[in-house]
C-alpha cells in the first residue's frame, strides 16, 4: 500500500481490505455522471432490467461516455491501491437499470439472495483474505433513496468472524448445492428445507447487513469474498449502475466476464475509443505499457501504423 498512490485515503484502503467494501464520493466528476445516467434513461427508455446485466446493450465497449467511466483513471489508481499494484485488467464492465416491479420469481434478482460474486468469474475458491486479486465496482448513477435498489452488505469483522471462514461454499451454487436460486425467499426457503445448518448460519448475515444510501457518482467498492445482495427498486422507478471489475495481471484464473473487448473492431468505433485512451488506461485493455519488452521501434511503428494519428511518443520515450 505505501508504494502506491492514488485518490483513496489510507482509511479507506484498509476498510476494504479488512471489511471487505468501501463506499467513496467524488471519484468521477458530476458532469459524467448525469451524461451517463441520462444515456442509461434513453437506452432503457421503454424497458428496464428484472436480471443483472444489459444483455450487451451497454457492455464495454460502448463507444460513449459510459467509457469514461470505465476506463477512468481515479478508477484505476483507486483499483491499484487496493491491490497494491499498478499490473491491473479490466474483467467486467457492463451498465444497467433495474426496474422496480413486483414479480419476485426464484431466479429474478429483485429482491436478491445474499451471495459471493467469485462463482461465476473463476473456477476456484478465492485465496486467503490477507491476498486479495480482485476489486470489483458499482458505480451508481441514481439517487437511492429516490429509487431504491441500493447494494447490501455485510461487514467482516476480523479475522474470527464466523461468516467469513473459508470455503465459501453456503449459497445457492456452490458445494454442491446446485439447485440455483437468486431469489431471496427462494433460496432461503431451499436452505431451511434440505439444510437447516445453512439456514441457521445465512439468517446471521441477513440480520448484520446494512443498506447504504447511495448517492449519484458514489462507488462501491468490494471483493468477489464479500456478502452482499441487490434489493428492491421501488415500483415506478428506475436506478442505473455500472458494474466494472479488474484482476490483478497475472491472475490469469479469474476470467473476463465480457466478450472480449476487442469484439467490435474494424469499424473504426472502438479503435477510436482506444485512441484516445491514456497509455495507463489502454494498458488496462492488455496494452503493454511505455517501457515493456513488446515494444522496440518497430512494433512501435506497426503499433502507430494500425491507429493513424495515435501518440506514440510515451512509448519511443521509454525505450
Amino acid at each position: 500500500m505505501e508504494g502506491i498512490q492514488g485518490p483513496l485515503t489510507k482509511e479507506q484502503v484498509t476498510h476494504w481490505r479488512e471489511k471487505g467494501f468501501v463506499i467513496v464520493s467524488g471519484l468521477i466528476d458530476t458532469a459524467l455522471v448525469e451524461s451517463c445516467n441520462n444515456k442509461m434513461m434513453e437506452i432503457f427508455q421503454d424497458t428496464a432490467c428484472k436480471d443483472f446485466g444489459s444483455d450487451g446493450k451497454c457492455a464495454f465497449p460502448t463507444c460513449s461516455d459510459l467509457d469514461r467511466i470505465t476506463t477512468h483513471e481515479n478508477l484505476i489508481d483507486s483499483v491499484s491501491q487496493l491491490l497494491d499494484t499498478p499490473d491491473i485488467l479490466l474483467t467486467q464492465s457492463d451498465g444497467w437499470c433495474k426496474a422496480g416491479h413486483l414479480d419476485f420469481g426464484a431466479q429474478q434478482n429483485n429482491d436478491q439472495r445474499f451471495h459471493m460474486d467469485y462463482g461465476n468469474h473463476t473456477f476456484i475458491h478465492p485465496t486467503p483474505w490477507h491476498e486479495p486479486e480482485n476489486v470489483a465496482a458499482i458505480v451508481y448513477l441514481a439517487d437511492t433513496e429516490v429509487t431504491g435498489g441500493g447494494t447490501a452488505v455485510c461487514c467482516r469483522e476480523g479475522d474470527e468472524d464466523e461468516l467469513y471462514q473459508p470455503p465459501y461454499i453456503n449459497m445457492p451454487g456452490n458445494g454442491g448445492h446446485w439447485e440455483f436460486y437468486n431469489d431471496r425467499s427462494h433460496a432461503e426457503k431451499y436452505f431451511e428445507e434440505k439444510h437447516p445448518d445453512i439456514a441457521q448460519f445465512r439468517k446471521k448475515i441477513y440480520d448484520r447487513e446494512v443498506i447504504p444510501v447511495y448517492k449519484p457518482g458514489d462507488v462501491l467498492l468490494y471483493r468477489y469474498d464479500i456478502w452482499h445482495r441487490g434489493t428492491p427498486v421501488k415500483v415506478g422507478h428506475k436506478r442505473s449502475v455500472i458494474n466494472i471489475a479488474w484482476k490483478k495481471r497475472d491472475s490469469f484464473w479469474h476470467l473476463t466476464w465480457n466478450p472480449a473487448w476487442t469484439k467490435w473492431n474494424y469499424y473504426g468505433n472502438v479503435e477510436g475509443v482506444l485512441m484516445k485512451l491514456s497509455p495507463k488506461q489502454r494498458a488496462l485493455l492488455g496494452v503493454p505499457k511505455p517501457g515493456h519488452s513488446y515494444w522496440n521501434e518497430q512494433n512501435i511503428k506497426w503499433f502507430g501504423a494500425r491507429y493513424p494519428g495515435i501518440d506514440i511518443s510515451p512509448y519511443l520515450e521509454a525505450l
